[in-house]
């Protein structure tokens, strides 16, 4: 009996909008797991993420600096 592969409920462009809606708030349990099924499975959701990820860290890094 061969496994089906792994599907997600979500599109990449609402994987985009959870990625960015994580930054200003906490997901649902729903939305975190189908936020991780997703970046699991698609190869350019899980590039889009480290880039947001690295994005996310760099904007910290200057309103850190900016901060008198």
């Amino acid at each position: 009996m061969s496994q089906a592969a792994p599907t997600s409920s979500i599109t990449c462009r609402d994987t985009t909008y959870l990625v960015c809606e994580a930054r200003d708030r906490s997901l649902s349990p729903d939305e975190q797991v189908s936020l991780t099924n997703h970046i699991q499975i698609c190869p350019y959701c899980q590039v889009a993420a480290k880039q947001f990820s690295q994005l996310f860290s760099q904007l910290d890094d200057l309103l850190a600096r900016s901060q008198p």
